[in-house]
């Protein structure tokens, strides 16, 4: 085989290889953000996600904002109120999730700012996710459109929220949405 040949080859065969480490790592990705939800909202796909990390493991830092669609027979379901969110069926265990995905403690919103999740001055006045986000002063880039549907799901009924152990979910049944956030 020439020289050339075998460098095009090999050229090729790395391109492959790169290729499939991309399309892995984005596979993980989107199951990594499906697992932060609970299976019983039978959440398939993301529709936006920002997310950064400073730093790793202890004295690191991280802030996410993902969006999902909710889908119509959940949405359905979710109608019925406060009882569907408090029976949910819990996920089933599986190590590599560990505490992904679980919530308890569900609430109708308006959202109640508690002070380990919100800053101090988040209690006057209606709340802001980027308040949320930013609690820490690791702030994220997120879509002005997006936070201000979010301001207007924390600051009014029909919606249903919980803290889980890192992050808030809301779940609004009457425009199919389901946001996850989290700082820390």
């Amino acid at each position: 085989m020439s020289l050339p040949r075998t460098l095009l080859l090999f050229a090729v065969m790395a391109l492959l290889v790169q290729g499939g480490l991309y399309w892995a790592y984005h596979l993980y990705l989107h199951d990594y953000r499906l697992s932060l939800v609970p299976d019983a909202l039978e959440i398939k796909e993301v529709r936006y996600a920002v997310e950064e990390s400073w730093g790793f493991g202890p004295g690191g830092n991280e802030t996410g904002f993902i969006l999902y669609d909710l889908p119509q027979p959940t949405a359905n379901a979710a109608e019925s109120g406060l009882s569907f969110f408090t029976n949910l069926p819990d996920n089933p265990l599986d190590r590599r999730r560990d505490w992904r995905g679980s919530y308890t403690n569900w609430q109708r919103t308006p959202v109640r700012a508690e002070p380990q999740h919100w800053p101090q001055t988040a209690e006057i006045g209606a709340l802001r996710a980027r308040d949320y986000l930013c609690r820490y002063g690791f702030c994220i880039a997120v879509k002005p459109a997006l936070l201000k549907q979010v301001d207007n799901l924390l600051n009014s009924p029909g919606s249903y929220y919980a803290y889980g152990r890192i992050g808030l979910i809301i779940v609004s049944p009457q425009q199919r949405l389901v946001v996850y956030m989290y700082n820390g």
